[in-house]
C-alpha cells in the first residue's frame, strides 16, 4: 500500500485517484473546485479544496509524507508552480500530467521525475488499433516500443515457442496468451500456440507489422 496525492480533480485526476483507492493505496485527492471535490470525497481517503498555487497550502499538506504525488493540472503556468514548491517542500516521486509537447518539457526541466501524456497516449493506441485489424490492443512502453494484442499466426498453430525462436525470427518477445478473457503469462518455451489464440507480444512498430502481415 501507497500512500499517493492526487493534484486536480480533472477527468484525468479524479479516474487515476478511484483506480489507485480501488487498488489499496492510500490516497488524498485535492483540487479549488469545491463541486469536484464534494463529488469524489467519499470515494477516496481524503480529499481537500484550496488553491494550491499558493506555497502555504501545498505545505500543509504535508508533501513530503507521500510516496508519490500524481499533479494532474492541465494549466501550463500553475502546474509548473505547483512542481516548484513541490521540490522546495521535499517532496519525493513527482509524476505530471502534460497537456502537450512543450509542457512535457517544461515539466522534465522543472524537476518533474516522470511525465504522463494521456491524450498523446490514447491517441497512438486508438491509432495503432484502427490502422491494423489484426491488432486488437496496445500499450505504449516508449516512443519506439510497445505491448500488442495479436491474434497468434496460423503458422504458429500447434508449435512451441522454443520451435519458433520467435525472439530470432521475429525481434519480438511473447508475454502472454489470451483466452475468455484470461490473460496467462508465458514463460515456459515448451508453450504450444493454439488455433485463433490471441497473444501479447513486445516489439517496435516495424517488427509487429512485418509480423502481422
Amino acid at each position: 500500500m501507497k500512500s499517493i496525492l492526487v493534484i486536480g480533480a480533472g477527468r484525468y485526476g479524479t479516474h487515476l485517484a478511484l483506480e489507485l483507492y480501488k487498488l489499496g493505496n492510500e490516497v488524498m485527492i485535492v483540487d479549488q473546485d469545491e463541486t469536484k471535490i464534494n463529488e469524489i470525497s467519499h470515494l477516496v481517503t481524503a480529499a481537500e479544496i484550496g488553491d494550491f498555487t499558493i506555497k502555504s497550502n501545498l505545505e500543509s499538506l504535508g508533501v513530503s509524507d507521500f510516496d508519490y504525488i500524481f499533479l494532474c493540472m492541465s494549466d501550463f503556468k500553475s502546474s509548473l508552480i505547483i512542481l516548484d514548491y513541490l521540490k522546495e517542500l521535499g517532496a519525493g516521486i513527482v509524476i505530471a500530467k502534460a497537456s502537450g509537447e512543450v509542457h512535457e518539457k517544461f515539466l522534465l526541466k522543472n524537476g518533474a521525475d516522470n511525465v504522463v501524456y494521456p491524450e498523446r497516449d490514447f491517441a497512438l493506441a486508438t491509432a495503432v488499433e484502427y490502422s491494423n485489424r489484426k491488432i486488437f490492443d496496445f500499450i505504449r512502453l516508449s516512443d519506439d516500443t510497445g505491448i500488442y494484442e495479436i491474434e497468434a499466426p496460423d503458422k504458429w498453430c500447434s508449435y512451441t515457442l522454443a520451435n519458433l525462436d520467435v525472439r530470432k525470427k521475429h525481434n519480438v518477445s511473447v508475454i502472454a496468451s489470451k483466452c475468455e478473457g484470461k490473460v496467462v503469462a508465458i514463460n515456459n518455451p515448451d508453450y504450444t500456440f493454439k488455433k485463433d489464440e490471441h497473444i501479447y507480444v513486445m516489439g517496435t512498430p516495424k517488427d509487429i507489422t512485418k509480423l502481422t502481415k
